[in-house]
């Protein structure tokens, strides 16, 4: 009974003009039909704002994803010529270019 109660009371709460809620929520089907489509070219401005915010916003992004490919291949690069080097002053420079794994690893499948 107390679910009962609670729900009435919360359908003839008075909203902040003094209309009981249930009166706002009849209204709002009530009309509906007439506001939806009046609202139709609002809501298409704004989901093509939204289209228009998201292409610029590709845009942007995808360049920027560009410079960021271009930097990270070249941290990369600098990345495996240091290891080739420090490689190489491990294994000696005749077995660094051709040698891949540690030497242990390399003798047993050899």
């Amino acid at each position: 009974m107390a679910l009962l109660e609670t729900v009435g009371e919360v359908l003839f709460e008075k909203t902040i003009f003094g209309i009981p809620n249930i009166v706002v929520g009849v209204a709002a089907i009530a009309a509906a039909p007439v506001v939806v489509p009046a609202l139709r070219p609002v809501t298409k401005a704004i989901v093509k704002g939204g289209i228009i915010a998201a292409d610029r916003t590709k845009a942007t992004l995808g360049s920027v994803a560009e410079r960021t490919k271009g930097a990270f291949s070249e941290a990369g690069e600098r990345w495996g010529d240091l290891i080739a080097e420090a490689r190489a002053e491990v294994y000696g420079a005749a077995a660094a270019p051709s040698q891949t794994l540690a030497p242990e690893v390399a003798e047993s499948q050899g």
